[in-house]
């Protein structure tokens, strides 16, 4: 029996652990905003959203359905799906080296890795795209590797769709693919039928992100590419070295070094690499590159090579396995110690928050906010209807969820302002002749009074919020009183046509 395996337990116990170590994190610390943004998504169900594909916020609403509106209930599912990674980059492993030792270090390698802990205890969008990544590539090898088997192409697409619904990154699944057939010449397979029902199959579970693209102007798919592309700079090194330092952060020292030893070595042996490892540098080092470069002219966001470090751990196990007792003790006493200290402190400081992070802080004060947003608003009620909205998307997403008020809660677009999915959900016209609280963080600061004041009769600061821990101060709120809100004619052309949409639907 597979149970007789020695790795294999090792492997099960080692999940099983994590997952109730986990599981005691999920409730010890505030919704970051992200994770409020897409708690909100569901709230008004839709077949996408603006910013991202539906299957995050899908999740939540399973779950928060069970558990209630609760940290624990946000992130239940995000435990489940670094669950099913683990498990599918152990199939993996042993799949493509018949061994359950190195699907075993694979899989502790992974889990030595900052990003895969906090998307284990974090609801963002990556949490079901590692998963549904890794379980396309493990039946992606399976179908081309193992009889062409109908039901694997079937089940590499629809986990495929599945990514691609979950984050627009998942696109780099077929890039990775194509290319891995092309640098083995596997020329038959692009006239394999199976291969392309397999692609439909992925587009049919991608569908509806299609369809909600359609009936919205292609909004989503506007924002991510010609967005995108606006942001381009001029070449330099100041996004690069950015990126340097939040995978460094990301993968801890050991593994970023690693990568780069890694890349030069396939670099270098590419003729004499078997088609497991080929198939293990296609699903990793394209991305890698590709935002590297990226990086040069554009921000490129700390999470978005995250899937390629899947298949580069199964790498990094390789690696290992090569190295001499020596550079084993070196590799284990060194490098997995400064990694699993990086990981525990990372999780002591969003628990036992103990020095400013500034606007590395994104969780701490929402409950204190909270509370003083919902004493202001009862006040204020008592005059004239009041809603509440901020200069980004960030305040309003946590408030919707720390107070009973989201159907009273905006962004940006109160003063004529682009605020993403809020502009989907409000027509600000609504709230007409109402009166407002306004607040932003000292992590983003508002130098648009004058603006503001144009859609207010009167706008007047009322306090600053500090949030103190062991009498530090560790972010704070400003608040102000808006008087007889007028939205006017200055709203730029894109809101007014969603706002226009929004009243005709």
């Amino acid at each position: 029996m597979i149970l007789k395996d020695r790795y294999t337990k090792y492997f099960l116990l080692l999940i099983s652990g994590l997952f109730i170590l986990r599981v005691i994190l999920l409730g010890q610390f505030n919704l970051v905003p992200q994770e409020a943004y897409y708690w909100l998504y569901i709230q008004k169900p839709a077949l996408s959203y603006f910013d991202h594909p539906p299957v995050c916020s899908y999740t939540i609403g399973i779950f928060t359905y069970l558990f209630g509106n609760t940290e624990f209930g946000v992130r239940f599912g995000m435990l489940l799906y670094s669950l099913g990674t683990s498990i599918f980059v152990f199939l993996l492993g042993k799949k493509i080296s018949g061994s359950t030792r190195f699907a075993f270090l694979s899989v502790v390698f992974l889990n030595l890795t900052v990003f895969f802990n906090l998307h284990s205890v974090v609801a963002t969008p990556d949490a079901p795209l590692l998963f549904f990544w890794s379980a396309s590539m493990y039946f992606y090898f399976k179908a081309i590797n193992e009889g062409n088997k109908s039901s694997d192409w079937l089940l590499a697409g629809v986990f495929a769709g599945a990514a691609l619904a979950s984050k627009y990154t998942a696109f780099f699944l077929f890039f990775s693919l194509f290319l891995y057939l092309i640098l083995t010449k596997n020329w038959k397979e692009f006239l394999n039928w199976k291969l392309w029902l397999s692609v439909l199959v992925a587009l049919l579970v991608f569908s509806p992100v299609i369809i909600w693209n359609f009936q919205n102007g292609w909004a989503s798919f506007l924002f991510q590419t010609s967005h995108r592309a606006k942001g381009v700079r001029s070449f330099g090194f100041n996004y690069f070295f950015q990126l340097i330092a939040s995978q460094i952060f990301e993968l801890t020292p050991l593994f970023f070094v690693l990568l780069w030893i890694i890349l030069w070595r396939i670099i270098k042996r590419f003729t004499a690499l078997s088609k497991e490892k080929l198939f293990l540098a296609c699903f990793a080092f394209p991305v890698v590159l590709f935002f590297f470069a990226v990086s040069f002219t554009s921000l490129v966001k700390m999470n978005w090579i995250l899937p390629a470090y899947l298949s580069f751990m199964l790498l990094v196990a390789d690696y290992y396995e090569t190295l001499s007792t020596k550079g084993k003790k070196v590799f284990n006493s060194v490098g997995g110690s400064t990694s699993l200290g990086l990981i525990l402190l990372t999780l002591i400081i969003i628990v036992f928050p103990v020095v400013p992070i500034e606007k590395g802080d994104t969780w701490t004060g929402w409950r204190e906010l909270a509370s003083k947003v919902v004493q202001l608003k009862s006040e204020m009620d008592k005059e004239k209807p009041t809603f509440i909205f901020s200069n980004e998307y960030k305040i309003p997403a946590e408030l919707a969820f720390y107070t009973p008020y989201r159907e009273h809660i905006l962004a940006e677009n109160v003063y004529g302002k682009p605020a993403l999915q809020f502009d989907f959900w409000f027509d600000v016209h609504k709230f007409s002749g109402w009166n407002a609280l306004f607040i932003y963080s000292d992590f983003n600061p508002f130098g648009e009074f004058k603006r503001l004041e144009e859609y207010f009769e009167r706008v007047e600061f009322h306090e600053e919020l500090q949030i103190v821990r062991r009498g530090i101060v560790f972010r704070r709120f400003f608040i102000y009183k808006c008087y007889n809100y007028l939205p006017n004619k200055k709203i730029p052309t894109e809101v007014k046509y969603i706002s226009k949409w929004l009243r005709e639907n």
